[in-house]
């Protein structure tokens, strides 16, 4: 490395190789020598650009510009991620000796002293030790010599967040050993979020084991891979597949916030199908039938009655609910429910009722009503799928909607029944 430039050393790795033929052993020492070199170089960087940061930050420099801190780093040339890196690495250097010799010398790079940076402030949140404790200096120079290691900075952080459970466990034991150990305790459950630069939302949580299980068994179950409709394997990665499960339990969720949710009477709601032609005043045995139970006596039917919400629905000679229309833009009450007893679930992927929005065929921007023969169920995934890749819907002569997919699926685009009705092996042309 002494005695000349990385353009220097990297002429002389040609040199050598090109003109003289060395032993390849010779060359990746050069190469080895050169990238080391570079990466002390960047760690030196990183540590001026960090202090300089420290700096502006106290003198106020951001404030005067008008704009924050993390903003003034990414105007100057800084992604957003490395920018609040160096904000926390700043500021560590400030508190953690050990961490700005380190910093200053280049031996250690900012991703390994900003996961011990992390690693240390957790600890101290966790445990509330001083930055200058006895404890803390000891935490430090373990981290470190991890960094030095060159141990993952994940890692580096995940021994420090192991260090705080034993610290307080340790305590807590000490004072009453009835209590819950930190990874059990929900009191102690984080979760943050931020809006990045490019309008997406990013954020961090730390559960407790049990909310933990729970989460990852939600997950687990609802992220399934699921055929697509031409009954090929399901081409989402488990991240895009967890992603979607997520935003599905959220609407879920959200739609059962109801003001009374947790504080008035428990509701059940049994929808209760009966033929067109039949008298509701005069059931008879088997002309009522239950959503997943299938037909009911009269007796079943008013003992539901006594303790639920009883719905009846009509159905005409195909099978189809007959149309219940609504004024509103979005399909609720008689009109939702109508819908959710024809498709069962998404139309197009098969997932739950549960998680799936009623979608205007003919879309209501276009003049189309909010009627049952106007909409069908989709879930979100599959919902975003119709309106933004080239898949269409129509309703056919059967009352029940059909898929078209787009050329790049079919290019002959031939029409699919909706999911719970391909079991039934329909491949009767569908009418305008």
């Amino acid at each position: 490395m002494s005695g000349g430039t990385l353009t220097d050393i990297a002429n002389a790795v040609v040199d050598e190789y090109g003109c003289r033929e060395t032993v390849v052993a010779d060359v990746d020492k050069l190469i080895v020598d050169a990238i080391r070199g570079a990466v002390a170089l960047r760690a030196v960087a990183d540590d001026l650009l960090a202090r300089l940061t420290a700096q502006a930050e106290r003198v106020g420099t951001a404030k005067r510009s008008g704009m924050s801190l993390r903003e003034l780093l990414c105007a100057n040339g800084l992604a957003p991620a490395v920018a609040s890196r160096l904000i926390r690495l700043g500021r560590a250097l400030q508190v953690l000796p050990r961490l700005s010799r380190h910093s200053r010398n280049g031996s250690v790079s900012a991703e390994h002293l900003d996961a011990v940076a992390r690693g240390v402030e957790h600890v101290a949140r966790r445990t509330g030790e001083s930055v200058d404790s006895e404890a803390i200096t000891a935490l430090e120079g373990s981290l470190i010599g991890h960094a030095v290691a060159g141990t993952a900075p994940a890692e580096i952080v995940e021994r420090a967040r192991a260090v705080a459970i034993e610290l307080t466990t340790d305590s807590t034991n000490a004072d009453d050993p009835d209590r819950l150990p930190p990874a059990e305790d929900s009191s102690l459950n984080e979760l943050d979020w931020r809006a990045g630069d490019d309008g997406r939302l990013r954020g961090t949580f730390e559960l407790d084991a049990l909310t933990g299980e729970r989460l990852i068994t939600a997950l687990d179950t609802a992220s399934r891979p699921r055929s697509e409709p031409d009954g090929s394997d399901d081409l989402r990665p488990a991240t895009r597949r967890r992603a979607d499960a997520f935003a599905q339990l959220l609407e879920v969720g959200s739609r059962g916030l109801a003001p009374d949710a947790l504080s008035g009477p428990p509701r059940t709601e049994i929808l209760v199908t009966i033929p067109v032609e039949v008298d509701t005043t005069t059931l008879t045995a088997g002309t009522a039938s239950l959503t997943w139970m299938g037909p009911i006596t009269q007796l079943s039917a008013k003992l539901l009655s006594c303790d639920a919400r009883l719905a009846g629905v009509g159905l005409d000679l195909n099978g189809a609910p007959v149309s219940v229309t609504a004024p509103e833009r979005l399909f609720t009450g008689a009109a939702r429910k109508v819908v959710l007893l024809r498709d069962r679930g998404c139309i197009k992927c098969g997932a739950p009722a549960s998680w799936c929005d009623v979608h205007h065929i003919v879309h209501h921007v276009d003049g189309g009503p909010t009627t049952v023969d106007n909409g069908c169920l989709l879930c979100r995934s599959c919902h975003t799928a119709v309106h933004h890749n080239g898949w269409d819907i129509v309703m056919g002569a059967d009352r029940h909607p059909w898929l078209i997919p787009p050329t790049t699926v079919d290019p002959q685009q031939r029409p699919l029944p909706a999911y719970n009705r391909r079991t039934m092996r329909l491949d009767d042309p569908i009418a305008a």
